[in-house]
């Protein structure tokens, strides 16, 4: 073979070979670039699942805070100060933890309460006078002994018109009248206020006008009505549509909004129905 045929066919190799590697580059960039685009492909729809997810964990944490609105309650701080102080029975005195208050007299019935209360509680009856009102007191602070004499009364009362024995009248005089040592009478914060025009302690309070007023603007002035009505399992007191309690103007305009009890406002643990052993 002549010298430049082989030259021919060297080149022809080498030509060979060069289009063999270009080839094989140019295969394992296409199959680089796919995978590229594959993992391109992937990570976008991972990204837009996780967005899905996103959406959809949102749409419905806002359609919760829509149908059950977060409930706004007292803070720790909150919880320590004098006037959301909680007394029931959970949550007894004992006569020696009962503490000194320092009251004023209310009106010339002689009732009393903390004296710290006073101005909103007189803004609170002139407010209602103006608009043609006019509720009155007809209890407010009790001593101990008063407490404890108000209690045996009633549970004799009960002894005498249902024939039951000391237990089971104290039981049930527990409904209405609080143990010594379970009444928010005994630390000046609690006033019965009742209508001019109908003085009776039953449900009847809730008709008058009087009554009325109060419920709907006395949380304007710090006051809550404290045993509403089907709450007595976590107040542990039957309905009272006479009962007020001082809370604070803030307290009181929350717990008015979200229809709660002290208990709930304070997450204390609810007390019971009161007739559930009756």
């Amino acid at each position: 073979m002549s010298r430049r045929r082989r030259r021919g066919n060297i080149q022809r190799i080498r030509q060979r070979n060069r289009r063999v590697l270009l080839m094989a580059v140019l295969m394992c960039f296409i199959v680089w670039m796919g995978t590229v685009n594959i993992n391109k492909q992937q990570k976008k729809e991972e990204a837009k699942a996780a967005y899905a997810e996103q959406q959809k964990k949102e749409e419905a944490e806002k359609k919760s805070e829509k149908e059950e609105p977060k409930l706004v309650l007292a803070d720790e701080n909150e919880k320590k100060q004098w006037y959301l102080r909680l007394v029931n029975a959970d949550n007894p005195m004992t006569e020696a933890d009962v503490p000194e208050v320092a009251t004023e007299t209310v009106d010339s019935g002689g009732y009393q309460v903390d004296a710290r209360i006073m101005d909103d509680l007189e803004d609170m009856f002139a407010a209602a006078r103006a608009d043609g009102r006019s509720p009155m007191i007809c209890s407010a602070f009790r001593s101990w002994d008063t407490q404890v004499s108000l209690y045996q009364n009633k549970i004799s009362r009960v002894m005498n018109e249902d024939g039951l024995d000391e237990e089971d009248a104290a039981i049930k005089a527990a409904t209405v009248v609080a143990k010594p040592g379970t009444s928010e009478h005994q630390v000046g914060l609690a006033l019965d206020i009742v209508s001019s025009e109908y003085t009776n302690l039953d449900e009847g309070q809730m008709q008058t006008e009087d009554q009325k007023w109060l419920i709907e603007n006395c949380w304007k002035y710090g006051f809550i009505l404290r045993y509403p009505p089907d709450k007595s399992d976590i107040t542990g007191v039957i309905f009272e549509p006479w009962h007020y309690r001082y809370v604070g103007k803030k307290a009181a305009k929350e717990i008015t909004e979200q229809n709660l009890t002290l208990e709930e406002y304070l997450g204390a643990e609810p007390v019971g129905d009161p007739t559930e052993d009756l």
